[in-house]
């Protein structure tokens, strides 16, 4: 019987060796497989975090008052982090197996002042672009092409005729056949390639004047609305999509841009099939409230000459992050008529998780019924109308449903952040969070 019972216990102790064995080797592989997932969030954001099918567990923190945490339903935990700083949760298996891993950055809170303001897009604050040539009938009926034979290139910007600036195409017209009278050359300011010179061109003499022989556009890329301004910066974002020209669908260069206080003079409706538009109109560099300096995905950024105030929110509001945004009712400040901001009620109908950034993190739908009596719903120059829920911006409106112009995209706050740099100013600590499996 002893012997027996002797090899009972050396059988078991063989099996409790493996297991020890796999444990080990298990958690070797865990450590090398199992990749952290990641998360931002703004201190005092309480999240939640799914430990999975391991159920709950005891969770420890480093430094020990980092965090405040609160077991919610089923496996989740609520974590509200109290300083900033890199946290990582981790959930372990038998306390050795990791299989869940989360590293979060909490970053300080930041706070704008939302938009909602009409303003006016434009490219460069001076000049005007050359979009192509066309030969000039003179007045003895033979074709001539000034501006070609002079040096002109398509893409140019014409900024001045004789050291007068030119700031629309009409303009350039006049002051062209007023310098040119006598046939005499005319000496025209060119930017290309960032670098600025003159050239001189013989002006062709027509019955309408002396002509160059250019097609030409002023450098307003149209109406849109501001997002938000951060009053220890003054930067600033609007539209929430990048800027392309309408002809190629290329992104616009912007080197010299200004964006403009604008009036919406009337609305387009839209309707299924038909997206509407404001009516906007601005004076030009006249009007001037801010540079443009980055034309990206999610918008356009620079910073403001003097701070735009807004009634409804004369204090700065809470950005929220993407993880913190829910389906849900939410407002829009836009300007419908005028240049007086209004606000609308909308409701957050989808909430992407992505994993590349795009101005289509979010879907909405107005409920708004005067909205919907004045627009049809979202219109074109809408986008970047700042969309608050929860009393923090969360985003801003980007792209119409055509079929149904209730409905809309919106990109998230958080990555209109990233793009006007703000995020870069947050100073991280180290903190590390392990969670342990019971």
């Amino acid at each position: 019987m002893r012997a027996y019972s002797s090899r009972r216990i050396l059988i078991a102790l063989a099996i409790l060796s493996s297991l020890a064995a796999l444990v080990a080797a298990s958690a070797v592989i865990a450590e090398i497989y199992v990749a952290p997932g990641y998360l931002r969030v703004f201190e005092g954001q309480t999240f939640s975090f799914d430990m999975g099918p391991v159920g709950r567990g005891a969770v420890v923190a480093d430094p020990p008052d980092s965090l405040l945490m609160e077991i919610a339903i089923g496996s989740k935990v609520e974590v509200t982090p109290t300083k900033t700083g890199r946290m990582r949760l981790e959930v372990r298996l038998f306390n050795a197996i990791p299989v869940r891993r989360l590293v979060v950055d909490v970053v300080p809170e930041m706070r704008v002042i939302p938009g909602g303001h009409s303003i006016g897009i434009l490219l460069a604050s001076r000049g005007v672009r050359v979009m192509g040539m066309y030969p000039v009938i003179g007045t003895d009926g033979l074709r001539y092409m000034p501006a070609r034979d002079g040096g002109i290139e398509v893409g140019d910007m014409i900024v001045s005729v004789e050291g007068r600036l030119v700031s629309d195409p009409r303009q350039l017209e006049v002051l062209v056949s007023q310098a040119a009278v006598g046939e005499k050359p005319v000496r025209i300011g060119i930017v290309r390639d960032g670098q600025e010179f003159d050239i001189m061109i013989l002006p062709a003499p027509t019955d309408e004047g002396y002509r160059i022989g250019v097609y030409v556009r002023d450098n307003a890329a149209g109406v849109g609305t501001l997002t938000f301004w951060h009053p220890g910066t003054m930067r600033y974002g609007a539209l929430g999509h990048v800027v392309v020209d309408p002809q190629t669908g290329k992104e616009l260069p912007i080197s010299d841009g200004r964006i403009v206080s604008a009036r919406v003079s009337g609305i387009d409706v839209s309707g299924a099939g038909r997206p509407g538009e404001k009516i906007g109109t601005f004076a030009g560099a006249l009007d001037n409230v801010g540079v443009v300096e980055s034309n990206t995905a999610v918008g356009i950024y620079g910073t403001l000459d003097a701070p735009l105030p807004n009634e409804y929110y004369p204090e700065p509001i809470p950005v929220a992050l993407s993880t913190a945004v829910h389906e849900g009712p939410a407002e829009i400040l836009t300007v419908i008529s005028g240049a007086s901001i209004e606000r609308f009620q909308v409701e957050i109908v989808k909430v992407a998780r992505q994993t590349r950034i795009s101005g289509k993190g979010l879907v909405i739908r107005v409920v708004d019924p005067h909205l919907i009596e004045l627009t049809g719903g979202i219109v074109q120059g809408m986008s970047g109308s700042p969309i608050i829920q929860d009393g923090k911006l969360v985003g801003a409106v980007t792209h119409v449903f055509v079929s149904d112009p209730s409905r809309g995209y919106g990109v998230f706050a958080e990555h209109m952040m990233n793009a006007a740099g703000l995020m870069d100013r947050a100073e991280l600590a180290k903190v590390r969070i392990t969670v342990l499996a019971a």
